[in-house]
């Protein structure tokens, strides 16, 4: 098995963000995945094409989130289905890296990262309350609390 190469966590992308591409005619591609350090398209024509474009953007469907200008180089492509499956879907998956982003736009990604991925903000936000609960949680099971008489105190009828 190969050891993971990316720096980065990928996130899968909820349904409706796609990328834009600017080469002749335009193209829009939906994103399968997405981390800070690069995208994972679905591309189903070949993408020939992909190498007339050096820049691309994020869009979703919606119009709540647009991203222009972020570069880009293609790393690896494959194809996801065996080619005996009977899958009538017959695409590749391209595995693009993000070049040179500025803070802005680093920042933007992160913002949509965490707004339109499966996982991205509620599971932070989750994390982050489970990590501030547990030691208050933890604290009411001390032997002080489990105490009979300071229950028998708040419960006079027991």
């Amino acid at each position: 098995m190969e050891a993971e190469r990316r720096k980065h966590r990928r996130f899968q992308v909820k349904d409706k963000a796609f990328s834009v591409l600017h080469t002749n005619p335009v193209k829009l591609v939906p994103i399968i995945d997405i981390g800070m350090g690069g995208i994972g398209l679905y591309v189903n024509d070949g993408a020939g094409w992909l190498n007339e474009s050096s820049k691309l953007e994020i869009l979703v469907a919606d119009c709540s989130f647009f991203l222009d200008n972020l570069p880009f180089k293609v790393v690896s492509n494959f194809k996801p289905f065996p080619e005996h499956s009977a899958s009538l879907v017959d695409g590749r998956r391209y595995s693009l890296k993000f070049c040179n982003l500025s803070s802005g736009q680093k920042a933007s990604l992160k913002h949509f990262i965490r707004t339109y991925s499966e996982g991205g903000m509620i599971l932070r936000v989750l994390q982050k309350l489970y990590r501030f609960i547990r030691p208050i949680r933890s604290q009411r099971h001390t032997k002080k609390s489990c105490d009979t008489r300071i229950w028998q105190s708040l419960h006079p009828s027991l």
